[in-house]
C-alpha cells in the first residue's frame, strides 16, 4: 500500500495496471507517475522508473497502459507517449516511436513480428528492430483506429478489439473479418486490455455489455461471393431514360457494356449493390474510375453511390467490386466503359480540317506573295523601262532643243552683226537714213532675241522647279490690255486690228507672271502667222469653275499634222510668219506647262489659210 511515511511503499494509489513477471517481480502502472517495480518476498518497492525527457533511455512516458513479457522473456511496455522495451542489464529502456506514440496494447507473434495498438491511428506490423511493415486503418477495412486488445489463436490469425467490435486478421494473405453486434456480440465497444486466451484456445474479451467468449475454430465464415451490380446512373443528378425512341441509352445501366457522353454531361453518379441476405449491412464495396484514379476507393453499405465530376473527353472504365459479410471479396465485380465525346472543336476531324484550312491559308498567301512580288517586279521592270525611255526621249527632246536654240540665237545674232556691219559702213558715208533703216532691223533681232532668251529662261526655271507658283485674284481684262500694248508695235507694223472682248469685272485666280507669259506667247503668235490688214481677238467666257479665254487670229492656218507637232518639245516647229519672222516653238510649250500647272487644258482649232484658234482654261476666282 502507499505509505508517505516509508519510503520503499508504492508511489501512489491510483494503480492502472498489474503484471508479474518470470521473477515473480510485481510491475505496478501508476497513473501519471510512472512504474514500480515491487519485490512480492520482500514487501517494497526495489525500482522506480520515470520518464526523464533529457534521457533518452528513460521510460518514455508516465502513463503505462500494458505491461506485455514474450517468450524471450522480455518486458514490453506501453506507453503514452512510445513502445519501450525494457534492457534488465542496463536497467534502462530502448524506444520505439510511432505514428501515434499513444500505444494501448501490444503482442508479438509467434514469427516474432510486433502488433502495436493505438489510439487513434490504427494498428501496426513492424519488424523486431521496430520497422513498420504494414498499417491496418479504416482506409484498409480495419472498422476502428482504436485498439484496445490484441491476440494471436492457436491456428495464427490475429483477433483485435476496438471501439467497432472484434476483428481477424489472417497475416498469411493478410484478409480481415470483422464482428459486431449483429454477429452475436454483447456490443461494439470493449474496454482497454479486457481479453483473455485459455489453454484450451478459447477467447474472451470484455464489453462494455457484458463478456463475450468463442473457440475460434467453431466460428464458420460465409463463403458465398455476391455479384455485385450498378443498379442505377445519374447524370446532373437527374435518373436517365433508357430504351425509349431518341434516347442516348439503349439499356438499362446494369445491362449496358459501354455508354457515351457527351463533353458538357459532366456530373455522373452511380449507384450499386452486392446480393447478399445475410447482414447485408456488413457487405463492403470497392470502386475505382480507370483512368480517372489510380487506387480503389472503399465503402461500406450504407453509402453504395459515387459521383464524379468534370471527366475530360477520353476513355474509362468504373469497375466495382464488394465482399459478403464475412469479408468474402468478388474480385472481379462488374465494370462499365465510358466513352466522354470531345467537343467538336477537340475533334481529330476538326483539327485536321483547321490544320489543313491553316496550310491552305498560309500557301494562299505565300502564293499570292511570290505573285505580288512577282507583279511588283513585272511594274518595276516596266516603270524601268518606262523611265528609260523617258530619259532617252527626254535627252534627245533636250539635244533637238539645243540644236534649236543654237540655230534661233544664231541667226538673230548674224543679222544683228551683218546690220552692224553695215551701219559702220552708213557712218563713214554719212547715210542717215540708211543708218536708221539698219537700227531699225538690228532692234528687231536683239527684241526676238530677248524674247527667245527670257522663254528659255522661265522653261529652265519650270524644269527645275525653281519657278515660284503663286496664284492670287487677277483682273484679266487688264492683264490683256497689258500684253495687247506690248504686242501693239508689231501689229501696228502690219496693220493688224487688236480686239478684247473681256468682261471688265472678270477675275481668274492664276499666277501674274505664267499668266502673262502665256497670253504673251499666244498674242505674238496670232500677230506673228497674220497677214497685213488681218484681225487678232482674245475673248473670255466663263464655263463652271473655269474661265474659257480664246486668242484667234485670221492667218495662215495650220495643217492637221503640224498640229500634232504642237506642245512638244521633241518637234521642230520653227515656222517663219507672214513677214519672215522666226520662231521656235518653245513659246507654246510653255504656255502648256503653265496653263496645266493651274488645273486647266489647252487646245487649238485650225485651218489651213484659214486662221487659227487657241483655246485655255484658267480658274475662276
Amino acid at each position: 500500500m502507499h505509505d508517505e511515511k516509508k519510503l520503499s511503499s508504492i508511489s501512489d494509489k491510483t494503480i492502472w495496471n498489474l503484471f508479474i513477471d518470470h521473477n515473480n517481480a510485481l510491475w505496478i502502472s501508476i497513473y501519471n507517475v510512472g512504474i514500480d517495480l515491487f519485490d512480492v518476498k520482500k514487501g517494497e518497492v526495489v525500482s522506480r522508473y520515470r520518464s526523464d525527457p533529457d534521457n533518452p533511455r528513460s521510460l518514455s512516458g508516465n502513463n503505462s497502459w500494458f505491461f506485455y513479457e514474450d517468450n524471450e522473456k522480455k518486458m514490453w511496455v506501453c506507453t503514452q507517449n512510445g513502445l519501450d522495451l525494457f534492457e534488465s542489464s542496463t536497467n534502462s529502456f530502448k524506444v520505439f516511436k510511432f505514428p501515434d506514440n499513444d500505444i494501448g496494447s501490444f503482442y508479438k507473434d509467434k514469427s516474432g513480428y510486433l502488433w502495436v495498438g493505438t489510439n487513434t491511428k490504427g494498428l501496426f506490423v513492424c519488424s523486431p528492430d521496430g520497422t513498420i511493415l504494414k498499417t491496418y486503418d479504416v482506409s484498409n477495412i480495419l472498422p476502428n483506429n482504436r485498439i484496445h486488445a490484441i491476440i494471436q489463436d492457436n491456428k495464427g490469425d490475429i483477433w483485435i478489439s476496438s471501439n467497432n467490435g472484434i476483428s481477424r486478421i489472417n497475416p498469411d494473405i493478410q484478409s480481415i473479418r470483422s464482428y459486431n453486434k449483429e454477429d452475436g456480440l454483447q456490443g461494439d465497444q470493449f474496454y482497454q486490455q479486457s481479453f483473455l486466451k485459455t489453454r484450451k484456445g478459447e477467447l474472451y474479451f470484455g464489453g462494455y455489455s457484458g463478456l463475450n467468449s468463442f473457440f475460434p475454430d467453431s466460428l464458420k465464415d460465409n463463403d458465398f461471393i455476391p455479384p455485385v451490380y450498378i443498379t442505377d446512373f445519374q447524370i446532373f443528378n437527374k435518373p436517365v431514360v433508357y430504351a425509349v425512341q431518341g434516347a442516348q441509352f439503349p439499356t438499362h445501366i446494369s445491362e449496358a457494356k459501354e455508354i457515351r457522353l457527351h463533353w458538357d454531361q459532366s456530373v455522373l453518379s452511380f449507384s450499386f449493390a452486392a446480393i447478399n441476405y445475410i447482414h447485408p449491412k456488413k457487405n463492403q464495396y470497392a470502386y475505382i474510375m480507370e483512368g480517372f484514379e489510380k487506387a480503389w476507393n472503399y465503402t461500406d453499405a450504407s453509402r453504395r453511390y459515387v459521383t464524379y465530376t468534370n471527366l475530360d473527353p477520353g476513355e474509362y472504365t468504373f469497375k466495382v467490386k464488394a465482399s459478403n459479410n464475412d469479408g468474402v471479396w468478388n474480385e472481379k465485380g462488374t465494370s462499365l466503359k465510358i466513352i466522354v465525346l470531345p467537343p467538336f472543336w477537340k475533334t481529330l476531324w476538326f483539327r485536321v480540317i483547321v490544320l489543313s484550312l491553316i496550310i491552305f491559308i498560309i500557301f494562299e498567301v505565300f502564293r499570292s506573295r511570290v505573285r505580288q512580288l512577282k507583279k511588283q517586279q513585272m511594274l518595276l521592270e516596266e516603270s524601268v523601262a518606262k523611265k528609260t525611255a523617258e530619259l532617252n526621249e527626254l535627252n534627245a527632246s533636250k539635244d533637238k532643243f539645243f540644236s534649236i536654240i543654237a540655230h534661233d540665237l544664231k541667226n538673230p545674232f548674224n543679222t544683228i552683226i551683218g546690220f552692224s556691219e553695215m551701219m559702220k559702213e552708213s557712218v563713214k558715208l554719212n547715210d542717215s537714213s540708211t543708218f536708221y533703216e539698219y537700227a531699225v532691223m538690228i532692234n528687231t533681232s536683239a527684241v526676238q532675241t530677248f524674247k527667245l532668251l527670257e522663254n528659255l529662261l522661265e522653261w529652265a526655271n519650270s524644269q527645275r522647279g525653281k519657278l515660284e507658283f503663286l496664284p492670287i485674284p487677277l483682273n484679266l481684262k487688264e492683264l490683256v490690255k497689258d500684253e495687247l500694248l506690248m504686242a501693239e508695235e508689231m501689229a501696228i507694223g502690219k496693220n493688224i486690228e487688236l480686239k478684247c472682248e473681256v468682261d471688265e469685272s472678270l477675275t481668274i485666280l492664276a499666277d501674274k507672271n505664267m499668266t502673262r507669259t502665256i497670253l504673251r506667247n499666244l498674242i505674238s503668235n496670232a500677230v506673228k502667222f497674220t497677214r497685213r490688214n488681218g484681225k487678232v481677238n482674245i475673248v473670255a467666257r466663263i464655263s463652271h469653275k473655269f474661265v474659257d479665254i480664246s486668242v484667234s487670229d485670221n492667218g495662215i492656218g495650220m495643217s492637221p499634222a503640224s498640229i500634232s507637232k504642237l506642245f512638244r518639245l521633241d518637234a521642230n516647229m520653227s515656222t517663219r510668219g507672214t513677214d519672215n519672222e522666226k520662231g521656235t516653238g518653245l513659246g507654246l510649250f510653255l504656255c502648256k506647262e503653265f496653263v496645266e500647272k493651274h488645273g486647266g487644258k489647252i487646245s487649238v482649232v485650225s485651218d489651213a489659210e484659214k486662221g487659227s484658234t487657241f483655246n485655255f482654261t484658267m480658274p475662276l476666282a
